[in-house]
């Protein structure tokens, strides 16, 4: 029988709930710890779902060579991707599965001011710790995310963020008047800072740039190990806001982020 294959790239970022709700469906489940040296899946027909998890590394670190699972892993969603089986990334998950799908990843951060002087660099916007995101519509009506709301407050741990895939151009030209073709995606969430948070690629992949998997453990071990890069980048008392964060907002969180879980496996049910 085939399985749900998921690649977990570093200890501190774990399945969370997703085993559970994929063995309530009767799925099977197969963990691999990549940062353990297992072995990553090269039979699709022996994958009915594969999950990407995320991870404190970059796409960018792809040629680094402790990490060489990363390029693996990209190989694989390319061959995914090719035949759309189901994907699911989250995270740097997310983000290998735009590039693999041939989309750019790029530091989030926003353009100078018109009027800057010339040089001025980019401001980064990087997301650590929680945050409400968005639904636009149409993408906000899409099944995997029914039952989501805007303002829903989702748990970030990103620098990145990635232009969204796209189907290839037509080989020959299109006549004058003729509608665009099909880009093949769908944008499913946004935030305030950082536009692209999830969206769909063809039928069956889809990334999302936020967690909604984690549990209050994890969490609590994710901000543990990055406590010193998170002091740097949002401020000292950080990790003492996401903890308070944390106690206010995981009830609901945990709630929808199953939610989004289960439509998931009910929508990729169907193909």
């Amino acid at each position: 029988m085939s399985s749900a294959y998921i690649l977990q790239q570093a200890a501190a970022f774990g399945p969370g709930r997703l085993v559970n709700v994929l063995r309530d469906f009767g799925i099977p489940v197969q963990l691999r710890r990549l940062y353990s040296n297992d072995e990553i899946p090269t039979d699709l027909d022996e994958i009915r779902i594969l999950v990407v998890l995320g991870g404190p590394m970059r796409v960018t670190d792809i040629a680094s060579t402790h990490l060489t699972f990363l390029q693996a892993e990209l190989d694989l969603l390319k061959r995914a991707i090719a035949v759309d089986r189901p994907v699911l990334g989250i995270g740097l998950g997310a983000q290998l599965l735009a590039m693999a799908a041939g989309a750019k990843v790029y530091p989030n951060a926003r353009p100078p001011a018109a009027d800057a002087p010339p040089g001025t660099p980019p401001t980064p916007l990087p997301e650590f710790g929680w945050g409400p995101v968005t639904f636009p519509f149409p993408g906000g009506t899409e099944p995997i995310v029914m039952g989501l709301m805007d303002g829903a407050e989702m748990f970030h741990w990103h620098y990145d963020t990635f232009d969204l895939p796209r189907l290839p151009a037509p080989i020959n030209p299109l006549p004058p008047g003729t509608p665009p073709p099909p880009t093949g995606n769908a944008l499913l969430s946004s935030s305030k800072v950082c536009k692209h948070q999830a969206f769909r690629f063809k039928n069956r992949l889809f990334g999302f740039q936020y967690h909604f998997e984690l549990t209050e453990a994890d969490i609590d071990l994710i901000v543990a190990q990055g406590k010193e890069e998170l002091a740097k980048v949002v401020g000292s008392d950080a990790a003492v806001k996401i903890h308070q964060d944390t106690v206010k907002n995981y009830t609901r969180y945990a709630r929808l982020g199953d939610r989004l879980m289960k439509n998931f496996v009910q929508f990729t049910k169907t193909y």
